[in-house]
């Protein structure tokens, strides 16, 4: 009881000296806060403003050679199936560590299918294309079928 009674008287002493000059202070604050407010907001928006705009200047669009692509995806073809074999040859890695090299070699394939189609003039390496990419894809096929299990 002791401590709401001290609560009250001194909620009471500050209500009474608040009020004479709560009103004019108010005022005062609620002015001060405005000005304030006022005053960032100019800043922020002087400091927002944008200096004039500069030109623009776009490359010039790169077309690659059909038969370069073609020649490119072989060579990361080959590259793939070299790794391929030197895995095939290592005891130490299993079936399933190989897995996500023959999914990419599959893949990998069918770009290249796709591209060596679209090539044009080029027989000799459009031929070269498609027999890596028929390798490829036929030890995609083994795999998947278990002929490597033994």
């Amino acid at each position: 009881m002791v401590n709401i009674n001290q609560i009250n008287e001194l909620t009471q002493s500050l209500g009474k000296s608040g009020k004479t000059g709560s009103a004019s202070q108010g005022s005062d604050a609620f002015q001060n806060a405005l000005t304030k407010a006022l005053e960032k907001s100019g800043e922020a928006s002087e400091a927002a403003e944008v200096s004039g705009l500069t030109e623009l200047t776009a490359t010039p669009p790169v077309f690659q050679d059909p038969a370069a692509s073609v020649s490119g995806q072989t060579e990361e073809l080959l590259d793939l199936l070299d790794a391929y074999t030197a895995q095939l040859e290592n005891e130490n890695t299993s079936l399933k560590d190989m897995a996500p090299m023959l999914e990419q070699l599959n893949q990998a394939a069918g770009r290249l299918q796709q591209e060596a189609q679209e090539l044009k003039g080029n027989d000799q390496l459009k031929n070269i294309a498609d027999q890596a990419a028929l390798t490829a894809q036929s030890e995609y096929i083994r795999f998947q079928r278990g002929d490597y299990l033994s």
